[in-house]
């Protein structure tokens, strides 16, 4: 778990999202929801399916008894109660997308229509970040609320992200930078320039 690190955008992402950059603007990081969240509970659910809908055929064979439809009622049940929490998470996987610049943070919000909120790294007053316990053992995921100043503050919030803890170093650096080359940075900052 130490060693993983955030990775930087591939070339192909930089490709994608370039539209939604100013002129010179640079990509840095892009990711999404975490991919362990998300194969974790994608696949609990189809194997919970599967043995529940399997079972009774194994039961009925190892008891020599004749398999009654009604046995299927579990399976049928978080089969139908399930789906739409799993269309859910699959929508979410494809519609929350995290872009970090050298200036600024990019969150894109949809798949067809999308709202694209921007905060720029100089206007970022402090970071909140939000594990909770069984999330972060089983997922490693959290959450990061990003606050900026302004006459109307605006708090936009990086949901169920892989490693946040590395996701906050990772902005607070890029903060850094970027304060450093707009000469706002006091004088002893909290987080050392790169």
């Amino acid at each position: 778990m130490g060693s993983k690190k955030i990775s930087s955008a591939t070339y192909k992402e930089k490709i994608k999202f370039a539209h939604y950059l100013a002129e010179g603007e640079e990509i840095m990081s892009v990711f999404g929801i975490g991919n362990r969240y998300f194969w974790i509970t994608l696949i609990s659910y189809f194997l919970l399916v599967i043995i529940l809908a399997v079972y009774p055929r194994i039961l009925s064979q190892l008891l020599g008894l004749s398999v009654n439809p009604f046995f299927y009622l579990p399976a049928a049940a978080v089969g139908i109660i399930g789906l739409p929490y799993i269309l859910k998470l699959v929508h979410l996987k494809h519609k929350m997308t995290y872009i970090f610049t050298d200036r600024r943070v990019l969150v894109k919000d949809g798949v067809l229509s999308v709202k694209l909120t921007s905060a720029p790294y100089d206007k970022i007053t402090h970071l909140t970040v939000k594990e909770d316990f069984l999330k972060r053992i089983s997922y490693q995921i959290g959450d990061i609320s990003i606050h900026t100043a302004g006459p109307t503050p605006i708090e936009t919030d990086l949901i169920k992200i892989q490693y946040p803890m590395k996701v906050k170093n990772l902005l607070e650096e890029l903060i850094v930078r970027e304060r450093s080359l707009l000469g706002t940075l006091k004088e002893d900052p909290l987080v050392k320039p790169l």
